[in-house]
């Protein structure tokens, strides 16, 4: 059996702190959705099913919500809480630790453009963005030169939703 080493080893210890800060913010009462769930919605991949009952929970039980901002949390390389955009009316940026995100309005009809500079950071694969009852998760695009970008298609929900969320203030941002 050979030790776990390198991003691997780090990535394993960072599922279980989240999983443990998870578990121990619902230990007063009988959590309304298991652990196990919430890790199933947590580490799925962007596009995946996601388990409706879960969906309901966050939107509706603010321990369930605070139990899965938890372990989003410990596996995300960057969260941002409670981002604060600064927009001029055709950009909107924000950093959310080394990353910088920029959410560019297209001319003549084309969608926005999600753009994600890693600064020195690795890529990440994925972003999901929180904002009211708006929850997305979108899979990114490989790393060109230390950038990354999405068109988000206003004909897609989900590209939308992204879109809308990003630009408020009080939105809150994991990338993985």
């Amino acid at each position: 059996m050979s030790a776990l080493s390198g991003p691997e080893a780090g990535r394993l210890l960072a599922e279980a702190h989240a999983a443990r800060a998870a578990a121990t913010l619902g230990e007063a009462a009988a959590p309304a959705v298991p652990i196990r769930a919430l890790w199933a919605h947590a580490s799925r991949k962007a596009g995946a099913p996601v388990d409706f009952a879960v969906v309901r929970a966050l939107r509706d039980d603010p321990e369930t919500a605070a139990r899965y901002r938890a372990l989003l949390s410990g596996v995300a390389v960057a969260h941002a809480p409670f981002a604060v955009a600064a927009s001029d009316g055709a950009m909107t940026e924000r950093r959310v630790g080394p990353y910088r995100l920029s959410l560019v309005a297209a001319s003549d009809g084309a969608p926005p453009l999600l753009v994600i500079a890693s600064e020195g950071a690795p890529a990440p694969k994925a972003i999901e963005i929180a904002s009211g009852d708006t929850r997305v998760r979108l899979a990114l695009p490989e790393a060109v030169e230390g950038a990354q970008v999405l068109a988000l298609d206003p004909a897609d929900p989900e590209a939308q939703g992204a879109a809308e969320a990003f630009q408020d203030r009080a939105a809150e941002i994991f990338l993985f």
